[in-house]
């Protein structure tokens, strides 16, 4: 049975916001409109300041009304964690994990980790948020995800790592490409042909510019872009290659979609992978499952595609 813990005016407020309209809310709650309305009102007039703007299309939330779904969404995180904790006391494997994850992921390590919560912990929920590196450690911090899996996140005192694994870097490339089958080659063999590169603002492409920005002028990437399942895609026509590690393409390398050949430049720092939870908060049974099992696929995963390249 749910604590509801979250004043009713407050719940009604963040689903009007959610949704974009009174009559929407009141469908998603089953509440009746004029209900849901003078609900708003009443908040309104306690804030002394208007929390929507009211437009024929909907409702848009003003600066004030932004603060307050703010204080509404976290009272809801901080009710749910509540009972997740006193479910955990009780001895229960239950509750909804919050997952922030890589869009490399997307098609290879989370539908493995999907499946293996669904079969071994039924009662275990995952809410998954695909987030770049600085936004799963800013969310990390807010408490908006219970742990998060990402490349090189930064050292801080108040997160725990549960696993981590050095990601050494390769350049990737589809078949027909002259590195398909290569095992080993460097940077200024991989300059000579077109690239695909990350968008400046993701972690591997600033590690790049900030230590071989010479791969990227005077000549330009063929392709930048955030998209990783875009790249693989451009990838696999074997025009193009990528520098970035085995795990962003772990499935198509499996598969044999793609090729991995090893960077073996001295000065190349390896990539980090790590499973991480903040330590300020108490880490629930359920969080600690599913990162373990996180950590056992991705580890699993790696090993299979090393042993695989090695035959």
């Amino acid at each position: 049975m749910s604590l509801h813990l979250v004043p009713r005016a407050l719940l009604y407020l963040e689903t009007v916001a959610r949704l974009g309209s009174i009559q929407a809310a009141s469908r998603a709650l089953g509440i009746a409109a004029s209900a849901i309305d003078r609900q708003v009102i009443a908040l309104e007039d306690a804030c002394q300041a208007p929390l929507f703007e009211r437009h024929p299309r909907g409702m848009r939330l003003t600066t004030a009304g932004e603060s307050v779904v703010l204080l509404a969404r976290r009272w809801q995180d901080d009710a749910d964690r509540l009972e997740a904790e006193l479910r955990e006391m009780r001895g229960e494997q239950y509750g909804t994990v919050r997952l922030g994850a890589m869009d490399s992921l997307s098609n290879s390590v989370l539908p493995l980790l999907v499946d293996t919560i669904a079969r071994d912990h039924p009662r275990i929920h995952l809410a998954i948020e695909i987030l770049s590196p600085p936004k799963a450690a800013a969310d990390l911090d807010s408490g908006a995800i219970d742990l998060a899996i990402v490349f090189n996140l930064p050292a801080d005192r108040w997160r725990h790592v549960l696993w981590s694994a050095p990601l050494p870097f390769g350049c990737i490339v589809g078949p027909g490409h002259p590195l398909w089958g290569v095992p080993e080659t460097t940077l200024n063999e991989a300059a000579r042909f077109p690239m695909a590169a990350q968008s400046r603002d993701l972690p591997v492409r600033e590690y790049l510019d900030r230590r071989y920005g010479w791969l990227f002028d005077p000549v330009e990437p063929v392709l930048v872009s955030n998209s990783q399942q875009l790249m693989k895609k451009a990838l696999q026509q074997g025009r193009l290659m990528a520098i970035t590690s085995e795990l962003t393409a772990i499935s198509e390398l499996r598969a044999g979609e793609l090729w991995f050949a090893r960077l073996t430049d001295p000065g190349l720092k390896p990539q980090t992978i790590s499973v991480t939870v903040d330590a300020r908060r108490p880490l629930l049974r359920a969080a600690r499952l599913v990162g373990d099992a996180l950590s056992s696929i991705v580890e699993g995963e790696l090993a299979a595609r090393r042993t695989e390249a090695r035959a």
